[in-house]
C-alpha cells in the first residue's frame, strides 16, 4: 500500500475520518492518471464515472459561453477533489469542462468505489453528504468574496486554502505558472496580481517565482477576516 498517498488522503475533507481500511479498498480501485499542460480531461456533459484527486499539478473548472468566452469556475491544487456533486448526483453528467493548466498526476476514483461500500456502511453516505454541504459553504464565501473583500485579502484567502489545516508556523505553497489564472478565478486584472501580492508582504507574504512563502498564516488571515481557517476546507 502506497503510504504517502493514503496519509496525503486522510487529509483531505472527503477522506478524512474515514478508517485506513476504507481508504485502502477505495485506493485499490482507483488508478492514476498523467495529464499534460493543455489537455483536456473531461468536458460539460460527460458521464461522470469517476471524481479526482490532485495528487501533482493543477486543474481549471470552466465553461463557454454563447460567444466562446472562457469563464473559470474554480482552479483545483494539489491535494483537492472535484466533480464529487457531479459523480454522486441524479444526472451523473460533468457540469463543466477540466483541463491541465500544468503537468498534473490524478487519482481517478470511481463512482462504484464508494457506492459499494455505502451499501454496507450507511454513515459514509452521510459523510459524503456532510463534504459537498462543505463545498457548497465554500462557494458561497467565494461570492461573498467577490463582492467584499480587496485584492490583497482575495489573494491572501486563495493562498490560506492552500495550507493544510493546522499548519501555523511557516508555510511555503505552490502557484501554478500561469498566475492570469488566478487572477481571472478570483476576478482580479492580471496587472494587479502582482502589486496586490506584493502588499501582502507587510503581512508575512513573501513570493518566490512560483512558490509563495507565508510567514504567518494566522496574521493573514486576520487581514483576510477569517475567523475560523477549517471553514475554507
Amino acid at each position: 500500500m502506497n503510504k504517502p498517498l493514503l496519509a496525503a488522503l486522510a487529509r483531505n475533507p472527503l477522506f478524512s475520518g474515514l478508517s485506513p481500511e476504507i481508504l485502502e479498498g477505495i485506493i485499490s480501485e482507483s488508478h492514476r492518471i498523467q495529464g499534460q499542460k493543455g489537455q483536456e480531461l473531461f468536458s460539460a456533459g460527460d458521464r461522470a464515472d469517476a471524481f479526482f484527486y490532485v495528487m501533482e499539478g493543477w486543474v481549471k473548472l470552466y465553461r463557454l459561453n454563447r460567444d466562446g468566452e472562457e469563464a473559470i469556475i474554480h482552479v483545483i491544487a494539489p491535494g483537492e477533489t472535484f466533480a464529487e456533486a457531479a459523480v454522486f448526483g441524479s444526472h451523473r453528467k460533468y457540469p463543466v469542462n477540466a483541463q491541465y493548466i500544468e503537468d498534473c498526476t490524478l487519482l481517478s476514483i470511481p463512482r462504484t468505489a464508494f457506492v459499494e461500500r455505502i451499501a454496507t456502511n450507511p454513515d459514509l453516505a452521510l459523510h459524503i453528504l456532510g463534504t459537498i454541504s462543505a463545498r457548497q459553504r465554500y462557494l458561497i464565501q467565494q461570492i461573498e468574496q467577490l463582492t467584499v473583500k480587496d485584492a490583497p485579502q482575495r489573494i491572501g484567502t486563495f493562498l490560506l486554502r492552500l495550507c493544510q489545516p493546522g499548519q501555523d508556523g511557516q508555510v511555503e505553497v505552490d502557484l501554478p505558472y500561469d498566475k492570469s489564472l488566478i487572477s481571472r478565478r478570483l476576478n482580479i486584472q492580471p496587472e494587479t496580481f502582482s502589486r496586490a501580492l506584493k502588499k501582502l508582504e507587510s503581512y508575512g507574504v513573501v513570493p518566490n517565482g512560483n512558490k509563495v512563502v507565508i510567514k504567518d498564516p494566522q496574521k493573514l488571515a486576520d487581514f483576510c477576516d477569517i475567523d475560523d481557517r477549517a471553514s475554507l476546507c
